[in-house]
């Protein structure tokens, strides 16, 4: 392509305008007459909504009940109901009920259901202590008493359980007076129509009314549920995913183009109705659903791995990621539209076109001539040209506001950084290549120096270009890496390992642990409710810091600690600081002893604080040492986590500012000088290396392909003798085009054809139902077996042969291998695994692994495998770092069961239980990647081990069992030297 007009684009229609744009805003309530000229076309309801105390009686609190397990297990047919089965029952029924009962209008419900997801509601300016301040007016009760200061104060323990839980707190106190003890008569519509009005009412003259009229109407278990709806955290057991698909077939894939619930529930109310292939597409002045990059892997090899490159072309990229808000512009003919992740409008801030906004005013001629229409994705960020570089995002928003003042300022500026292009002229560009998007982009945007440029990537071939990238982000305090496979389609609202984050993670502790000194205190929320989670800590300032004549027990904040306690730390800190906590004033802080930020901005001001003198020593321990204007220090610490109480220091021992700075210095000149000693050892290591190279014979068949792990070359021929004739593409358990699919094949001695009937025994293999496939399932002469047969019959083949076997048979067909099947191989199956769903055959992935454990029946202990696996389907992708276990996904653990020469039967579970912690078990001593050694208390054993690695650059650390098992109670990984070998 030599430039913008010879980008050769199919001739694809544009998708239709999205309704959401009606012109009307999101701070407008409309009427029946505004909905019927605006869309002529929507359903119409038959009869009035269903009462909203329906809604959380016959769904919302079924859905909870379901997810905390406490209510019976259904019965379809002869077989008991999971509990996913069981949560799509409670929906659908719901859904046939709304069809029947009232119409095939959803949408008044959909609203309250997914209300995180209606951005047709405006914000409703309610936190939960403006509320707790309505309720108080409401009820009509003193805001100093118990119940009173309760409410204000939700997060501050009490006498009840609900701390943190500020929905359930009301509850509590709104059951003790309540207008009614019944269900209310509200409607849904009349509740959204009271939603509406508090969503405009800015100014608490205007919002107490409504209130109060909600609570004139609900019970305190209805009240209990709209709180939780304004506060758009309804957690009810079931993801948005679930809904969607209850709700039709394409509405998740509507919702991905144009996220507009309005769009789904009036477009698809007909069943019969399916969405056109080109209509799912991203369109111009539409938001659409992001594709977002998959949680990085337990080791770089893993993640290079993970996105099956072929040895003829290896190439992915490596770019930085950045510390902004991802953002989508639009862009058509001189107007302009942005939108955030969250699908939040953010046109006003940033500009609709050239002549207004913080940003867009500055791009004229940022695009190509021949550019008419385009859609970018990418990263806003904070530019200061005074520093020149990037400053943190939470000055975003205030850089922003002030470029709208000031639009020519030398101040900090948003900078649109972009990574990829969705549209251009018209033309959607999803199913392109990431390489021909890049083409594309790079042909149609021109850099508009530091407002809008095109990000930048490295080409790379190996894990360890990686980890050099990795350490020079570390080194400049970065977010982290993201890479991509340039081969990739854009995938809408999906993670996939197409893209990868790589985050600095505890590779190297910053130097020595640091002794703080414990400042505040945050009260909790969640499972944290009703105690303090996390503290303040700071630096005692001193030298040149203090002021001649100042306090000498004076501190400046310099981090926030919240994670590495375990309840007995909690415990501990609550006995020794008892009596000792003094409620924070903001109009008298006590500047005194503590100095929170310079300026008043910055680290949230605690909720309680400690005289120095009468607190307690932390140690903490970090990756590293950040510059911020967070804290009053101006540095703070890169992953902050608790590893002891210092019960031998006080604030006159703790760390100051001036040791500080000295400690740093001193760990970077050391960290420089063992990167060169390892640079060093390296090079001698390659030198004395001799690489045995394999000659190959000019149009000789290749050998077996590297496709899963492939650690072991040559052996047996899979599917030598075997005929299979390819009809789609495999969508599970990775995708992969049907030419790939039959090279891969090929490569493990498989023939392949074009037609079912070249060999009598051809197997045919095919991933989705389309024409021929259909036509095969008519005839029924053949059995149709998804792609997972041929990945699961690899994958088992090169385990075999990794443990000296002959792995040179294929596996027996399992029921999940099957798209279609006659009776009899149906029969057939059944048999290839037993009655909890293990095959007799194969060896299971640790996901399956997982799910078996989980649905299997029993008392065993199967220490938060449950949870794990359910809250990975149910949570945001966003917390995944918080649930069980998965704060082990970058460890390499090898148990050593040996005690004497002789096996330790007490260790062998442990390796079983760290792999579902998301540990990767290493089986073989001198695997060099290995963080963590599960041993027992022999001491001839222990030196054995210590004198195996003690000349390694990283040494891992030498454990008991215990420390996995207390960590997975607790919550979060523990310091390891609480559990040290005897």
């Amino acid at each position: 392509m030599s430039d913008i007009d010879d980008i050769d684009l199919p001739d694809i229609p544009r998708a239709p305008v999205d309704p959401s744009g009606d012109g009307f805003g999101s701070n407008t309530i409309l009427t029946d007459a505004d909905l019927d000229r605006a869309y002529p076309n929507r359903p119409r309801n038959k009869n009035p909504t269903l009462p909203f105390a329906d809604l959380y009686l016959s769904l919302f609190e079924p859905l909870l009940a379901n997810k905390k397990k406490k209510i019976g297990v259904g019965i379809r047919g002869t077989r008991a109901l999971k509990p996913h089965e069981i949560r799509r029952d409670i929906i659908d029924q719901f859904i046939s009920r709304w069809r029947n009962e009232v119409g095939n209008d959803i949408y008044p419900v959909l609203r309250l259901i997914l209300c995180e997801k209606d951005r047709d509601r405006s914000v409703y300016h309610l936190k939960e202590k403006t509320i707790g301040r309505l309720l108080v007016k409401v009820m009509k009760i003193n805001k100093d008493s118990d119940d009173g200061y309760a409410l204000v104060n939700w997060k501050h323990p009490g006498a009840s359980k609900s701390a943190g839980d500020f929905a359930l707190r009301c509850y509590e106190i709104i059951r003790k007076r309540p207008m009614r003890t019944t269900p209310g008569n509200l409607t849904i519509s009349q509740v959204n129509s009271m939603l509406d009005s508090l969503s405009l009412a800015s100014k608490e003259g205007e919002q107490l009314p409504i209130m109060t009229e909600f609570y004139n109407n609900m019970n305190a278990s209805e009240l209990m549920w709209l709180i939780r709806i304004i506060m758009r955290q309804m957690k009810v057991g079931a993801t948005e995913r679930t809904f969607f698909d209850a709700w039709h077939p394409d509405a998740a894939a509507l919702f991905n183009i144009s996220s507009s619930l309005k769009r789904v529930c009036w477009e698809l109310s007909d069943l019969e109705f399916r969405m056109d292939p080109d209509g799912k597409s991203v369109s111009l002045m539409s938001c659409f659903q992001p594709q977002l990059a998959q949680f990085q892997k337990r080791s770089l090899d893993d993640a290079v791995k993970a996105m099956n490159l072929t040895p003829e072309d290896p190439v992915f990229w490596i770019e930085e990621k950045l510390d902004g808000e991802r953002m989508q512009m639009h862009y058509e003919n001189g107007n302009f539209m942005f939108w955030s992740r969250k699908a939040k409008d953010y046109t006003r801030l940033y500009g609709s076109c050239f002549d207004d906004g913080s940003l867009t005013r500055h791009l004229r001629g940022a695009f190509d001539t021949g550019v008419k229409s385009i859609i970018l994705d990418g990263e806003m960020i904070t530019w200061d040209p005074r520093l020149d570089c990037v400053v943190s995002f939470g000055t975003l928003k205030t850089a922003a506001l002030e470029g709208i003042r000031n639009p020519y300022g030398d101040g900090p500026r948003p900078l649109f950084r972009v990574f990829d292009i969705l549209h251009l002229n018209g033309e959607c560009l999803i199913n392109y290549t990431l390489q021909d998007r890049r083409t594309a982009l790079e042909r149609s945007v021109k850099t508009v120096v530091r407002r809008l440029e095109v990000h930048g990537y490295e080409v790379a071939r190996e894990a360890v270009e990686i980890e050099r990238a990795l350490r020079k982000v570390i080194s400049e305090a970065s977010e982290g890496l993201v890479i991509k496979n340039p081969r990739s389609v854009y995938r809408l609202n999906d993670r996939n390992d197409d893209w990868m984050k790589v985050k600095p993670e505890y590779m190297t502790e910053f130097g020595e642990s640091l002794d703080l000194v414990v400042l505040g205190g945050y009260w909790g929320s969640g499972t944290r409710g009703g105690i303090l989670s996390s503290y303040l800590c700071g630096l005692r300032v001193d030298g040149n810091h203090l002021e001649p004549g100042g306090n000498p027990m004076k501190f400046r904040s310099f981090c926030k600690v919240g994670g590495g306690f375990t309840a007995n730390d909690y415990s501990k800190i609550a006995h020794m600081t008892d009596s000792q906590w003094i409620p924070w004033d903001p109009k008298k802080p006590p500047n005194e002893y503590i100095e929170i930020v310079a300026g008043g901005r910055g680290v949230d001001q605690p909720d309680v604080w400690i005289r120095p003198d009468k607190s307690i020593v932390l140690e903490v321990k970090a990756a590293s040492v950040i510059p911020t204007d967070e804290f009053r220090v101006g540095k703070s610490l890169r992953f902050p986590r608790f590893r002891h109480i210092r019960e031998d220091k006080d604030w006159q021992s703790a760390l100051s500012i001036s040791e500080l700075i000295a400690l740093k210095e001193e760990v970077e000149k050391e960290k420089a000088e063992e990167e060169k000693r390892i640079e060093v050892e390296k090079r001698k290591q390659r030198a004395g290396k001799r690489i045995k190279r394999e000659y190959a014979v000019l149009g000789a068949s290749d050998k077996p392909a590297d496709f899963i792990s492939s650690t072991v070359q040559g052996g047996p021929w899979l599917f030598e003798g075997h005929s299979f004739y390819v009809v789609s593409d495999a969508a599970t358990p990775k995708k992969m085009g049907k030419a790939e699919m039959e090279h891969l094949i090929k490569s493990y001695g498989g023939k392949i054809y074009q037609t079912k009937d070249a060999v009598s025994d051809t197997h045919v293999i095919g991933d989705r139902n389309n024409v021929k496939i259909s036509a095969l399932k008519k005839e029924g002469t053949h059995d149709v077996i998804r792609p997972a047969w041929i990945f699961d019959c690899i994958r088992q083949h090169e385990l075999d042969l990794q443990r000296g076997q002959k792995g040179d048979y294929i596996l027996p067909i399992e029921a999940r291998h099957v798209l279609h099947a006659t009776a009899s191989v149906e029969r057939r199956v059944a048999a290839t695994v037993d009655q909890y769903g293990d095959s007799y055959a194969r060896d299971l992935t640790t996901e399956e692994l997982s799910k078996l454990l989980q649905d299997m029946p029993g008392t065993f202990d199967r220490t938060f495998v449950v949870a794990f696996a359910k809250g990975l389907c149910e949570r945001d992708q966003r917390e995944l770092d918080e649930l069980p276990g998965w704060m082990f996904k970058t460890f390499v653990i090898y148990v050593d069961t040996r005690d004497h020469g002789e096996a330790n039967e007490n260790l062998k579970p442990t390796a079983c239980l760290a792999l579902f912690a998301g540990a990767r078990i290493a089986h073989d001593l001198h695997d060099i990647e290995i963080t963590h050694i599960v041993a027992s208390n022999c001491q001839q054993r222990l030196r054995e081990l210590r004198e195996a690695i003690k000349w390694r650059p990283r040494i891992p650390r030498i454990i008991t069992k215990d420390w996995l098992k207390s960590s997975l109670e607790a919550r979060t990984v523990l310091d390891e030297e609480r559990f040290l070998p005897v």
